[in-house]
């Protein structure tokens, strides 16, 4: 078996090690907490939230929780192994969805290599523990299954999609992407492929919010804009992190105009479903566009796409055969370097490095945070932490984003903006606050005579007298 351990299995293994960690280094995020404790709170009830129990703001409204079952599943995997064991089980999902690109992406082992690794740092700048890392998963392996004509199983996977994560609109993007495609590949499939998609929306449909998903989602994307939130900001073209996604954009527009009939006329790329991968790359490009953190799952179907519009490369023999005389060298080296990836992942677990973001507020802080009376009012982020990390404290606004009214985000915003924190928080009985010690809400409270309870390099828990 060593024996066939050849220089490109070298390359693919250093290759995957990295993703695998990558991802073992991914961090919490706000999101994450109040991920956690819903899933805690309904594996106590034995029930869906649906409604809103977390903040004082909106107690009571509807929520529509589109992502209850990845909070089952996050909770689950943290009660048996905490943030460590969550935070493999992210990796594991993550270098699963490359491992999916990996196979779909034709050609020569070291242009693969190539092209992935100029690409993979930009992939990885969404990564972190919530449910968009699932995400990442179903849009490659629904990618796969449409290109390989494997409809069958699309309508569950949709049905688990759906319940997992909004994102699932990804992909009745790619389905739509794939009937297109099938006019010019092969008509024969359309029939089946439309039967297969018509299943897959009413899969969607089989969630606790029924039909209302589909009301719901463009409703909570509206709300998302108007936060100003980075992640949903469009790629900048002057970020040099967001370079290799430019030139991958470039290159897949280039290859499209100038080697697309090509594709169309060739009988093996037809058979191969390289039509399908090229239109399912192209439909989730104006999406990239529009938010960065869309980038990632774009470039993970546009590799494929690239290289199946690239010309056939020429196989060099004489390279082969000379590369293919160290396989136990090959192996040692493999092994060496999943062995270091090992050790460093386990001592940054156990020093827990403040990359992970494990423990974002002092305990200090919530200690002061008990002592202050009334009602708090925080910002969005801090909500996320607040909800799991101050579970005998509702909130003011928070991640979910979802259950609070379009015109409550408005006057946060402008609260936040401009400091004026007098009528909203007479109306909501705000007593207490927790804001980034640079706040400039924070300093409005305090010459306003609030007094400071906790106070350090980072952040401020603020009592009115």
């Amino acid at each position: 078996m060593i024996e066939r351990f050849t220089f490109d299995r070298l390359r693919t293994t250093l290759l995957f090690v990295a993703i695998a960690t990558a991802g073992c280094l991914m961090p919490a995020q706000h999101d994450t907490w109040w991920l956690l404790r819903a899933g805690q709170d309904m594996w106590a009830t034995r029930h869906v939230l649906l409604t809103d129990t977390y903040s004082h703001t909106v107690y009571g409204a509807a929520w529509p929780n589109h992502e209850w079952l990845s909070q089952l599943l996050f909770y689950a995997i943290y009660a048996v192994g905490g943030l460590p064991l969550l935070t493999l089980a992210s990796a594991a999902v993550v270098t699963a969805a490359w491992a999916i690109v990996w196979a779909e992406t034709g050609g020569p082992v070291k242009r693969k290599f190539l092209m992935t690794a100029f690409v993979l740092a930009t992939a990885t700048t969404t990564w972190s523990l919530r449910a968009q890392v699932l995400s990442l998963l179903l849009v490659v392996s629904t990618a796969a299954l449409l290109r390989r004509r494997h409809y069958v199983w699309l309508p569950l996977l949709f049905w688990v999609w759906a319940n997992l994560h909004g994102a699932v609109l990804l992909g009745v993007l790619l389905l739509a992407a794939s009937l297109c495609a099938a006019l010019l590949e092969d008509i024969t499939h359309l029939p089946r492929l439309a039967g297969s998609a018509a299943l897959c929306l009413i899969a969607t449909a089989l969630t606790p919010l029924g039909w209302h998903f589909w009301l719901d989602m463009p409703q909570s994307l509206g709300r998302i804009r108007q936060l100003g939130i980075d992640e949903w900001a469009p790629p900048s073209i002057a970020s040099p992190a967001l370079l290799p996604f430019w030139i991958t954009v470039a290159a897949l527009m280039a290859l499209a105009v100038a080697r697309g009939r090509v594709l169309l006329n060739d009988p093996e790329a037809r058979r191969d479903g390289h039509v399908t991968l090229c239109a399912c790359a192209l439909a989730l490009l104006p999406l990239a566009l529009t938010a960065v953190r869309n980038v990632p799952p774009f470039l993970m179907l546009a590799l494929p796409a690239v290289a199946a519009l690239m010309p056939a490369a020429v196989p060099d023999a004489a390279s082969a055969v000379s590369l293919r005389q160290r396989p136990r060298l090959n192996a040692a080296l493999a092994g060496a370097a999943a062995a270091i990836a090992a050790i460093a992942v386990a001592g940054a677990y156990r020093s827990q490095l403040a990359r992970f973001n494990w423990t974002p507020l002092p305990a200090a802080s919530l200690t002061a945070l008990d002592r202050c009376p009334g009602n708090v009012y925080n910002r969005y982020d801090e909500g996320g932490y607040l909800i799991w990390f101050a579970p005998g404290r509702r909130v003011f606004l928070d991640g979910r984003q979802d259950p609070y009214p379009p015109s409550l985000i408005k006057e946060q915003v402008q609260v936040e903006t401009s400091g004026e924190f007098e009528r909203l928080f007479e109306r909501y009985g705000i007593r207490c606050a927790y804001l980034p010690a640079a706040s400039r809400v924070g300093a409005a409270l305090v010459r306003a005579g609030w007094t400071p309870v906790f106070r350090d390099s980072a952040w401020a828990v603020l009592s009115r007298n």
